[in-house]
C-alpha cells in the first residue's frame, strides 16, 4: 500500500527528535516483537530515549560544525511527520577494520517498500563518500528482516558479534561494503 509519495529527505534537527524517538520506538515494536520480550522493548518508550538521543547522538543540522564527519537524515511526509532516519559517520569502534558505519536505519513499518530506506542509504552514503571513506558497515540483528534490504544494497555479511539483552546472547551481523564509490 502506497502511503505517501512526497517524501522530504533532509538533515535532522533538534527538533525533529521527538518524532525520531517515535519512529525508533514504533520500529522496535514492528520488528523485534518476537524476538525479545515484551517488556524489553518497552522499556524503550518515545519518552524515555529522547534525552539519550539529545544527550548521546550527533550529526543534527545544528552541530554539523561541531560533529562534521557524522550526519544524521530523516526522511518526513508532506504532513511534517518523521517516518524513517539513518545516522553514521566516522567509525564508532576504532578497533574494526573499516573507515564509516551506518549506526541506526529505522523506517516506520507503513512506509517500508516504498523506496525511502533506498534514498536514505543512498544520502547518506554520499556524505560519507565526502570524506574519502572508502569501506563501511552497519550492524544489524540476525533475525530482523532488514537484513534482506542491506543484501539487495550490495552489503556482504562478513562480520558478527554477540549482543547480549534480556540474559540471552543474540547474534548481530556486520554487512559490509569494501568500497563504497562503488555503490
Amino acid at each position: 500500500m502506497k502511503i505517501d509519495t512526497k517524501i522530504a529527505i533532509r538533515q535532522a534537527r533538534y527538533s525533529d527528535i521527538e518524532g525520531i524517538a517515535y519512529v525508533g520506538y514504533n520500529s522496535w515494536i514492528t520488528t523485534y516483537t518476537g524476538i525479545f520480550p515484551d517488556e524489553l522493548i518497552q522499556q524503550r518508550s518515545p519518552e524515555k530515549r529522547i534525552p539519550h538521543i539529545r544527550e548521546n547522538w550527533r550529526g543534527f543540522e545544528e552541530d554539523s560544525e561541531e560533529n562534521p564527519t557524522r550526519n544524521f537524515l530523516v526522511a518526513e511526509n508532506n504532513m511534517g511527520k518523521i517516518v524513517g532516519y539513518v545516522n553514521g559517520g566516522e567509525i564508532f569502534h576504532k578497533e574494526q577494520n573499516y573507515d564509516c558505519e551506518m549506526y541506526a536505519f529505522y523506517i516506520l513499518q507503513e512506509y517500508q517498500g516504498q523506496g525511502i530506506g533506498t534514498r536514505l542509504f543512498y544520502q547518506m552514503l554520499k556524505f560519507l563518500k565526502t570524506f574519502e571513506h572508502k569501506s563501511m558497515i552497519i550492524w544489524v540483528l540476525k533475525e530482523n528482516p532488514a537484513c534482506l534490504f542491506y543484501e539487495k544494497m550490495g552489503g556482504k555479511a562478513k562480520e558478527s558479534m554477540i549482543d547480549q539483552r534480556d540474559c540471552k546472547d543474540h547474534e548481530v551481523i556486520g554487512y559490509v561494503w569494501n568500497n563504497i564509490h562503488k555503490i
